[in-house]
């Protein structure tokens, strides 16, 4: 018998990565492509097989050696029936037949994903939670994406939506999200939620990175908008913690990058509010697949789907 290859695929709002996997969860070979007119489904298909195409060919295999491929995407998607049920950056793929429409252009198994929930699968299979059947996992970017693993199976709920920490309400009012909720922890620890506070504070636009330099020089300012943010994370960790009881959280994402800071506020919130029986027992942890985690979660998903 052959070696069995699979190919994740991370679609994002503004770049599309793609990767070859092999069984033992090793990313072989990987290329990035724009986004920009996948609105067009029928590009956006030719895309992707023009990527399998390039990727099997540098790999110098065979397109029969490739056992499945596995579509991580920005958004909801109903896993077991294959659609995406909708993309904010992608227009036009409400209630979107992906994987019916694929078939036409691949002759191997097609699986789609949510992305936090491909970012989980990574990190539990192969990363920061492996050997824990029961994690959380956020990735701390533009939003804040999560994951559950419960007994060693992403959780996804009755209606997709399972996991979604970012969601978790901070306050009884505050700003309104784009999920259709009100003060969500997105809306404080996202992206654009920490530049616009940064700019508050400091009166002039500045960037993450100069505030993650600033509070490793001490500045106060940058401090407390570090501080405030591991709260708020922290403060939602802690209300999954005390409901279902995970193993280890594990956070990623290019917030988490802020420092120290960040960290100790994190862990010391958590250790706060979480009942005393776990204080000492959760653990968090850095994230360890980065940039590749979402490709790999998406290839690991494939393979776990034909083999399992």
């Amino acid at each position: 018998m052959g070696r069995k290859y699979f190919l994740g695929i991370d679609v994002g709002g503004t770049f599309t990565k793609a990767a070859l996997v092999n069984e033992n969860g090793r990313l072989l070979v990987k290329q990035q492509i724009s986004s920009k007119n996948f609105s067009d489904k029928a590009f956006f298909a030719h895309q992707i097989r023009s990527i399998f195409s390039s990727l099997v060919k540098i790999q110098k295999i065979r397109s029969s050696d490739v056992k499945a491929i596995g579509i991580g995407l920005p958004g909801p998607v109903d896993s077991k029936r294959g659609v995406v049920l909708s993309l904010t950056n992608i227009k036009k793929w409400d209630n979107f037949a992906l994987v019916s429409y694929l078939k036409d252009f691949f002759s191997m198994p097609l699986f789609i994903e949510n992305d936090a929930n491909c970012m989980t699968l990574a990190e539990s299979r192969l990363g920061a939670a492996r050997g824990a059947s029961f994690a959380l996992c956020l990735t701390l970017g533009t939003g804040v994406g999560a994951g559950l693993i419960l007994n060693n199976e992403i959780y996804r709920g009755p209606y997709f939506l399972g996991g979604e920490i970012g969601h978790i309400p901070m306050a009884l009012e505050g700003p309104r999200c784009e999920c259709g909720g009100v003060a969500c922890l997105e809306r404080y620890v996202g992206n654009q939620a920490l530049v616009w506070k940064l700019k508050t504070v400091f009166r002039r636009r500045i960037s993450l990175e100069e505030a993650s330099v600033l509070a490793k020089n001490g500045d106060t300012r940058a401090i407390k908008v570090w501080r405030q943010a591991g709260e708020s994370i922290g403060l939602a960790v802690s209300s999954v913690v005390n409901t279902l009881n995970p193993e280890v959280i594990v956070i990623g994402g290019g917030v988490s990058l802020a420092g120290d800071v960040l960290w100790r506020s994190i862990r010391s919130t958590v250790k706060k509010h979480t009942m005393r029986f776990l204080k000492k027992r959760i653990k968090i942890k850095k994230a360890v697949c980065g940039n590749d985690a979402g490709v790999l979660g998406a290839a690991l998903l494939a393979k776990e789907k034909v083999t399992s």
